[in-house]
């Protein structure tokens, strides 16, 4: 009797304690945990070590099969959109699905989409470590489905901090995001034509080059076509490390794509790549682009006119909203 009562006491006291483990902070509410409890965790590679560690499953991976490609809309090779309001992602909400990621991979016909995080949202992501989570695994999901994520940086003041430290900073504390490219928006903070601030484009060439020793990730910066000639600014990026050029587009135009034209010829050795405006305010010919739905045809005109030059990389339009108003 009295074996048989330690046997007892030994068996509820494991049961006890395995009950009490304490789960690891950001971790999912139990609630949370059921939606997705036969679901796998999301490995991650910690920095320094060779094993994988098990991330809490924030992003759910679903078991239903991929969707038949007749499904989804055709994917254009090469073609990216900007996501202004980061807003847009599911990150934002404790649970984040695979769904999400799979229905946007099969409507947008995009191979990658580059969002912009507004600098209160950009110190969330660096404080937050849930979000961070989340953002992990909602770049792995989008990737999964054939979808690269980028980063756009559009907050001046980071370009404008003393030896950009504080850019610096942001991308080491998001170094482990799994992203496929940053971009920064420096053309805002450039001078008008026909204006040079010498001191301001050697800051930045510096900055091209810190960032991108620093950055896991291909760096690129977005131009417009005349900043180029501002300082030499265009040859002084071609023999730095920045892995791309973005040129800023007025509108979709025949004749801004031939004004481009010249400096992919001029710049051999820098990869370029361009981003139309797609306000329709800017465009002259905006509303036959909405009545036929030509837009994406004519960025497929421009990708086969263009691909002569060996260093241009593809197209991003500027703003997915303003695409589905001219792409209903």
């Amino acid at each position: 009797m009295r074996a048989r009562f330690l046997y007892l006491l030994i068996a509820v006291s494991l049961v006890l304690t395995s009950g009490l483990t304490e789960a690891p902070a950001g971790a999912l509410s139990r609630d949370e945990m059921a939606a997705g409890s036969d679901l796998p965790y999301i490995p991650v590679q910690e920095k320094g070590s060779g094993q994988a560690s098990p991330l809490p499953p924030l992003i759910f991976r679903t078991k239903a099969p991929p969707p038949e490609p007749s499904a989804a809309v055709k994917r254009y090779r090469d073609l990216g959109v900007i996501v202004r309001d980061s807003s847009w992602l599911p990150i934002w909400n404790p649970v984040a699905t695979s769904a999400w990621a799979r229905r946007i991979s099969q409507q947008l016909p995009f191979d990658s989409i580059l969002v912009e995080f507004s600098p209160g949202k950009l110190k969330r992501l660096e404080e937050d470590a849930a979000l961070h989570r989340r953002l992990h695994g909602l770049i792995l999901e989008l990737a999964d489905n054939g979808v690269a994520t980028g980063l756009v940086i559009n907050d001046p003041s980071l370009f404008l901090a003393p030896e950009g430290g504080r850019l610096l900073e942001l991308i080491t504390a998001l170094e482990e995001l799994p992203l496929a490219v940053v971009l920064l928006e420096i053309d805002r903070v450039l001078t008008p034509p026909g204006q040079e601030d010498l001191a301001l484009i050697d800051a930045l060439v510096n900055l091209s080059v810190g960032v991108t020793v620093r950055s896991p990730w291909p760096v690129g910066m977005i131009l417009r076509p005349y900043q180029l000639d501002q300082g030499e600014l265009g040859g002084r990026l071609e023999k730095s490390a920045i892995d791309f050029i973005a040129l800023r587009l007025e509108d979709l135009s025949r004749e801004s794509v031939r004004r481009v034209e010249p400096f992919l010829a001029i710049y051999p050795q820098a990869q370029f790549r361009l981003i139309p405006s797609l306000s329709p305010g800017m465009q002259k010919n905006a509303r036959d682009i909405e009545k036929t739905g030509d837009l994406l045809k004519r960025m497929e005109r421009w990708q086969r006119h263009l691909q002569v030059y060996p260093n241009f990389g593809g197209i991003l339009l500027e703003d997915l909203e303003a695409f589905q108003t001219l792409h209903p």
